[in-house]
């Protein structure tokens, strides 16, 4: 029994180490990646910038794919964390108001994740599986079931859902991608957290005046 109740003890450091050392990784390769694309990332520049061995990052990683799949993975979770809000139970002020509310705090949390996704979009998203494709289409058909309903019980005004999903999206995820242009906009360094918040009402108010009915 003693030795059983030991385990944990003698893993847990190295669950520790492992998890601050693969942060560490994730870290370097996402801001590599978001600049000069995964073609043009070696992994030696990962291990460099994230200050350790080379035969760590694969201890770590089997393969440089595998560090960007599991980026593509972590970045398609926060997204999907913020589509949560979107139910068929809620109300449409209510669910919408809370998503660019998710939406926007995880554009200004994971900027260089962000910007890593869009980069390589723009260079044809050939980097998506099959199952990350149909991910997205899948959660998205969801959401689109949701807003469908709400127009068939009168909540909101009829529109496209899928165009509508993609303003939402582009909306908030400007504020990540381009930050600096909206940080020049507003005449200032950069974005505050009070920026972002003005920015979510602002959001929420012109979307919701565009789509509820008339009281």
């Amino acid at each position: 029994m003693a030795g059983a109740k030991s385990a944990p003890s003698r893993k847990a450091p190295e669950e520790r180490i492992r998890a601050r050392n693969e942060a560490k990784i994730l870290k370097a390769a996402v801001e590599l990646f978001s600049r000069k694309g995964f073609d043009g990332t070696r992994t030696a520049e990962i291990a460099e910038a994230c200050g350790l061995p080379k035969a760590n990052i694969y201890y770590y990683f089997s393969t440089k794919e595998a560090i960007y799949t599991t980026l593509i993975e972590r970045l398609l979770q926060g997204w999907d964390k913020a589509l949560e809000h979107i139910t068929a139970e809620r109300d449409p002020r209510e669910a919408l108001s809370a998503y660019v509310a998710a939406k926007l705090d995880y554009s200004r949390r994971h900027v260089v994740e962000s910007r890593f996704f869009a980069n390589e979009m723009l260079r044809g998203g050939g980097f998506l599986s099959r199952a990350q494709r149909r991910h997205m289409q899948e959660i998205t058909r969801e959401r689109v079931r949701v807003v469908e309903g709400w127009v068939r019980d009168g909540k909101i005004m009829p529109i496209d859902p899928n165009h509508f999903f993609i303003m939402l999206w582009a909306t908030t995820q400007f504020y990540a991608d381009f930050a600096e242009v909206a940080a020049v906009t507003l005449e200032k360094g950069r974005l505050s957290l009070t920026d972002y918040e003005a920015a979510q009402k602002t959001i929420v108010k012109v979307i919701l005046s565009g789509c509820l009915p008339a009281s």
